[in-house]
């Protein structure tokens, strides 16, 4: 069997999600929001949901992230001056401040969207990669790699990304991201539109005035790698600015997904493990990811690329986790563990540790679902994952895209039997190392 054929097999079986998530949704097709506080409702004169005046639906509800003080203009470029400028503010996601600084991320997110194809050239000018129908390859880990791949496809062949409003696209984002507001499906296709930079298809009708459409699988969209690829720094610049504008809309329990279900709450885990002192807790998360055998095919081809061990992220031995916790400090505080249960045995032996068990703090489950421990995660002040895991991998991309450091994922013994970094934090984006993962 050729080596190909081989990764492609196990990149298949790897798309076993890393949790499920546990959803209690009310049915009832009539959503029922929280009332809004009188400062809410203040607040809320900083949105325009005028879809139809405006074309914009800030992303300073205070249902769906929390407004800060420090709100700073954003100059519009001359094409957008009929539209409000937008008050973006430095991003927090669960009171937490990412490390990113604030006139870094403005000015990349300026940069892009003064290239929006979708603006500067008509319809019939403009070739559509589409987004649609329900069913995807593999599940939520892999779907996210996918989303991101079609952004980078359309960009790499000078398309624009359409995006079929009931499709599994929008059904991914708004189960986490940038849910659909008071049932206001215009403002949310409008707000979408322009944060992205794509079209939101209702009607197929639609797409007849464009000049081509161009529809693609999940899977040829997952397995995209183009030949002679996009310069290392200028790909994840490109990945991470997708990836911000998704936080800069979490989910706080309001609103609804695309399928009309109540959202649940992005700081689910952050909110039950810390409560109010989730703004500063300091903490680390360990993602165990074994995939069985699947997984050491993943890792054994990750580590003939980038000469990582090719066991110890599947094990995550004490040993090893010691060894990057205790240089950091933080075997003085509390350790968030993530699993898939495959093997239990790694958890046993991790609360066994005289030195790890004590701080280690078990998810509750009424707590703990996709968005809520991606989230805790993502916001750790260190993290411990498995680069064989494309949950892993969305977690160590959202923290690099963030500004995060310490992210700890493709390690090795070196000659004095002492665990290192075998490449930067740029490597999870690395095609030549993570493949497809990238």
């Amino acid at each position: 069997m050729s080596k190909p054929l081989l990764f492609f097999i196990c990149a298949s079986l790897a798309v076993i999600p890393t949790l499920w998530m546990r959803r209690s949704y009310n049915r009832n097709p009539t959503l029922a929001f929280d009332p809004w506080s009188p400062q809410q409702q203040q607040q809320r004169q900083l949105m325009h949901y005028r879809a139809g005046q405006y074309n914009t639906w800030q992303v300073t509800d205070p249902r769906t992230v929390d407004l800060k003080d420090d709100a700073t203009p954003i100059p519009q470029s001359p094409k957008d001056d009929a539209t409000p400028q937008s008050i973006m503010t430095p991003l927090h996601v669960c009171e937490r401040k990412a490390p990113i600084p604030h006139d870094e991320d403005m000015e990349i997110m300026q940069n892009h969207a003064s290239h929006c194809p979708l603006s500067n050239e008509p319809p019939e000018k403009t070739t559509l990669l589409l987004l649609d129908g329900l069913q995807t390859f593999g599940r939520m880990g892999n779907n996210l790699i996918e989303f991101l791949h079609s952004f980078q496809y359309a960009k790499d062949n000078g398309m624009a990304v359409a995006i079929m409003q009931n499709s599994w696209a929008t059904h991914l984002i708004t189960d986490m991201w940038m849910a659909i507001q008071d049932q206001d499906i215009n403002a949310w296709r409008a707000f979408v539109e322009q944060a992205f930079c794509v079209k939101i298809i209702v009607n197929k009708e639609e797409l007849e005035k464009y000049e081509k459409v161009i529809p693609m699988e999940t899977r040829d969209l997952f397995l995209y790698r183009r030949e002679g690829f996009s310069e290392l720094n200028e790909y994840i610049e490109f990945q991470s600015n997708i990836i911000r504008t998704l936080y800069r809309s979490y989910n706080n329990g309001v609103g609804a997904d695309m399928r009309n279900f109540p959202v649940r709450n992005m700081c689910s885990v952050l909110d039950a493990i810390f409560g109010s002192e989730k703004e500063s807790a300091v903490y680390s998360v360990i993602h165990s990811r074994s995939m069985e055998s699947a997984g050491e095919n993943l890792l054994a081809r990750i580590s003939r690329n980038s000469g990582c061990d090719k066991e110890a992220a599947l094990k995550m031995e004490p040993e090893y986790v010691k060894a990057i916790l205790e240089p950091l400090g933080m075997l003085e505080h509390p350790i968030l563990f993530i699993t898939d249960h495959q093997k239990p045995e790694i958890l046993e032996k991790l609360l066994a540790d005289p030195d790890i068990g004590p701080n280690i703090h078990l998810i509750p489950e009424e707590a703990s679902w996709a968005g809520g421990d991606i989230t805790a995660a993502v916001m750790s002040t260190a993290f411990i994952g498995n680069p064989a895991s494309s949950f892993s991998g969305f977690i160590a991309k959202s923290r690099v895209a963030l500004g995060y450091g310490n992210n700890f994922l493709l390690r090795k013994k070196n000659e004095d039997g002492e665990w290192v970094d075998v490449c930067d934090h740029r490597c999870i984006f690395d095609k030549s190392v993570m493949h497809v993962l990238a």
